[in-house]
């Protein structure tokens, strides 16, 4: 309902059970400009928000910022659209009244629609979408994720081999390397990779009927009449000798192609399907008074669930009973578990670990709601939408076959009406079709991307798609995420300051010893330095843990105090002006605090270590013209404290996973093109949405499956040479390309007989084929010199 410029939306809040709820909800809400009439014993709510300021999905994220959620229903349809419609969908079926969001997958067809059950139904939804003049189609939760996997490896490896032994055959016969093959077993080869083709022929022929052609209706058409004139020949019908081995050949390394690309794709889904497999398992559920473990997939909305130190928080949920540090790494990036407790009502999410303490947790979120499973879902679909940039040969190849079709028909009228017979005539017109056969063209590209991702692989980058080298000099923009991408992810002590006349030795000494039972990060790197510097530690004879504050200890008869600044306040122990004056220049940095006997002693500054080859590549890529972006979960004062640390201007701090994403897709709406890197499930959606995601080897699966490249050394110096690669193999890609046509150009008019009746020169089709391979030998040379590129010292 709207009133004005006010839109009112009835929803449901799930987890709401208190006054304090709600004013955790309301304070989220009032940054909209929105707010929100909540029923406590129903968890109904009517919202209210312009629509101008804020969406529905801005709204029901805001309610899951404050720890809780907006019940939704998701709808699974199949649309037929071409991949160049998909934004469009996406958008216009978004401005449906009580839609969240709609995600479209290319791949499957498939469109997920997540809406409001409380403002419109399933039938009113398919009515509304179908009046935007799509036409849609339920289909089954479980077809999500499914693409044909059908096709065996043996048929493109069948297809391959045939089409390899005809094209081998008769370049060592052409050759007189060996005695004469009988064209019976050619015919015998080509039949049979035409069978095994059937659907691409059909597929490329659709594509030419519908007069919109691809590489795939090249192939079928060069292949289907070279096949067609093959057999008459054959027969007697056309004079010449048959071409049954240039047909063979184009369709079976096409063949191979495609196979490798779905082996790709299906990968990709199956990585994420994986990652979903993680959710399940057991968990402890507070029912009747009692504790049951029961699978996770049992646990409902409402439901107390028990977690303690050391276990995965199976549910979104807010605490109500105890406290405990909890890492959120897979989703904020930081390395530090942040201190929760029941007293502030603290929100904790599905696939975060509790690494000390005891939690019963309310489930607000439970299975495929989860933040979890969201983030999972997102990087499903992000997976397939990526910019749809047109490759070169791929434009090249629609143009050039309405041209190579002309001309050999107009090859064919031209003789005919000249006076030659119908086999001299379509003599010339196949060796038209033959010389310029797609088989150079189709893999002047992907070789020199295949030897590409050879030359990659050695410097320690995986790379997952044909078009990764040339993004990646195309980019403009790099964004890094902080944790383990820029900096290693492991804390360790920077340096020790000492006050009061305490030696930084002794501040060591008695702060390793108070930590020496602690599991906490910040007590493993006190203790790895005191390992390191060969600091003998002693047992403490009490200790204390302080939730959230760090931990008070007697050792050798002195009270010790080591935590934060906050634990200092609280024991009234006072801070020197120079210890003050430090900490102010160390804002951004750990910092902790040690105190003896009531005195502050010193401050151990804590930090995430700088990979020593981070400034190295942003200096590089600043050379280059390419603009550099921090993006992490970090707090504002330690994302700028690395980025001044590293050179870097632009930072955006305490993002979520959807905020990153956000980010990318903001700045690529600007005409950016954004390469993103990073590491964690908190990347994903990033590194799927960018121009090109680069995913760094040592980080989530789910992550490293979402990028376009991997980088498996973990070493940032890859992103360097990766650039430098692709501006080689782009060279050599256009090269091959240039060479490939000007081959093939250079010929034509002598495969359409210009020199026919002049000089009596004719390039029968056979010869035609053969300059064919001869253009597939000089492109293949070309790009096997890629293998002996090496990186620059300079990077």
């Amino acid at each position: 309902m709207t009133m004005s410029s006010t839109t009112v939306e009835r929803v449901r809040i799930v987890g709401v059970d208190c006054p304090a709820c709600t004013v955790a909800i309301q304070r989220k809400l009032a940054k909209l400009g929105a707010s929100a009439d909540v029923d406590l014993a129903t968890g109904e709510a009517l919202v209210r928000f312009n629509a101008q300021r804020a969406t529905l999905r801005d709204i029901a994220r805001a309610v899951r910022d404050a720890g809780y959620d907006l019940e939704k229903r998701s709808l699974t349809l199949l649309v037929d659209i071409g991949e160049e419609e998909a934004t469009r969908f996406e958008a216009s079926v978004a401005k449906i009244r009580g839609v969240f969001e709609c995600r479209y997958s290319p791949v499957t067809g498939l469109a997920r629609v997540v809406y409001n059950p409380y403002s419109i139904t399933e039938d009113e939804l398919i009515e509304a979408i179908e009046s935007l003049g799509f036409e849609v189609s339920r289909a089954s939760e479980e077809a999500v994720g499914t693409v044909e996997e059908k096709r065996a490896p043996l048929v493109p490896l069948i297809s391959f081999a045939s089409g390899l032994a005809a094209v081998t055959l008769h370049a060592a016969e052409a050759f007189a390397l060996i005695p004469h093959v009988h064209n019976l077993l050619y015919a015998a080869l080509a039949t049979l990779v035409l069978l095994l083709n059937a659907k691409l022929l059909a597929r490329g022929l659709r594509a030419l009927a519908r007069l919109s052609p691809t590489m795939e209706s090249l192939v079928a058409l060069s292949s289907a009449v070279a096949f067609a004139y093959s057999a008459l020949a054959e027969l007697g019908v056309a004079k010449g000798a048959t071409l049954f081995e240039a047909s063979a050949g184009v369709l079976g390394f096409v063949s191979a192609g495609k196979y490798l690309e779905e082996r790709l794709k299906l990968k990709a889904l199956r990585s994420v399907k994986e990652l979903a497999e993680l959710q399940r398992g057991l968990a402890r559920v507070v029912r009747d008074g009692s504790v049951l473990e029961v699978d996770v997939s049992e646990i409902r909305v409402g439901d107390i669930v028990e977690v303690k130190a050391g276990e995965l928080i199976p549910v979104d949920g807010v605490i109500v009973e105890g406290w405990g540090y909890v890492d959120e790494s897979t989703f904020t990036g930081e390395p530090f578990p942040r201190f929760k407790t029941a007293e502030r009502r603290d929100p904790v999410l599905a696939g975060t670990h509790l690494t000390s303490g005891f939690l019963r947790v309310i489930a607000t979120r439970v299975g495929r709601d989860t933040n979890l499973a969201y983030v999972i879902e997102a990087v499903k679909e992000a997976q397939f939408r990526k910019p749809s940039f047109q490759r070169l040969a791929d434009r090249l190849v629609g143009y050039l076959t309405w041209a190579v079709l002309a001309l050999s028909v107009s090859t064919f009228a031209f003789w005919f009406l000249a006076g030659e017979t119908v086999s001299t005539a379509a003599m010339f017109a196949v060796a038209v079709l033959a010389v310029t056969c797609p088989c150079p063209l189709g893999i002047a590209v992907p070789l020199v991307t295949a030897t590409a991702a050879v030359k990659a692989a050695k410097l320690g980058v995986l790379v997952r798609g044909g078009d990764v080298f040339e993004k990646v000099t195309d980019a403009d923009t790099v964004i890094f995420d902080k944790t383990g991408t820029l900096t290693s992810g492991l804390l360790a002590v920077r340096a020790v300051y000492s006050f009061n006349g305490y030696s930084e030795a002794e501040v060591l000494k008695l702060a390793g010893s108070a930590e020496k039972r602690s599991e906490h990060p910040i007590a493993r790197a006190l203790l790895k330095l005191c390992a390191e510097a060969g600091v003998e530690l002693v047992e403490p004879e009490s200790y204390e843990h302080v939730p959230g504050m760090g931990v008070i200890a007697r050792v050798d008869g002195r009270a010790i105090a080591v935590g934060s600044r906050r634990l200092m306040e609280q024991l009234e122990i006072a801070i020197p002006q120079e210890a003050s004056e430090a900490a102010a220049r160390l804002e951004g940095t750990t910092l902790i605090f040690v105190a003896v006997d009531g005195r502050l002693a010193g401050l151990v500054e804590i930090r995430d270590t700088v990979k020593e080859e981070a400034p190295l590549v942003i200096e590089y890529l600043r050379r280059e013209g390419v603009e550099v972006v921090l993006a992490t979960g970090d707090s504002r004062g330690a994302a700028e404290s690395s980025a001044r640390a590293l050179g870097i201007e632009k930072v955006h701090s305490e993002l979520r996973p959807e905020d990153k994403a956000d980010l990318v897709e903001e700045l690529q709406r600007r005409g950016r093109k954004v390469v993103f890197v990073g590491d964690g499930i908190n990347d994903a959606v990033a590194i799927g949405r960018a121009f090109l995601g680069v995913a760094m080897g040592g980080g989530a699966d789910v992550s490293k499956e979402a990028g376009d490249a991997v980088i498996m050394s973990g070493n940032l110096l890859a992103l360097a040479h990766l650039r430098e690669l692709g501006k080689a193999a782009k060279r050599k890609a256009v090269e091959n390309l240039a060479w490939a046509f000007v081959y093939n150009a250079s010929l034509v008019p002598i495969a359409a007989g210009a020199l026919y009746r002049s000089m009596g020169l004719v390039l029968r089709p056979e010869l035609a084929a053969l300059a064919m391979i001869l253009s597939d030998i000089s492109v293949v040379l070309n790009a096997a010199t890629l293998l002996k590129w090496k990186p620059s010292r300079a990077h």
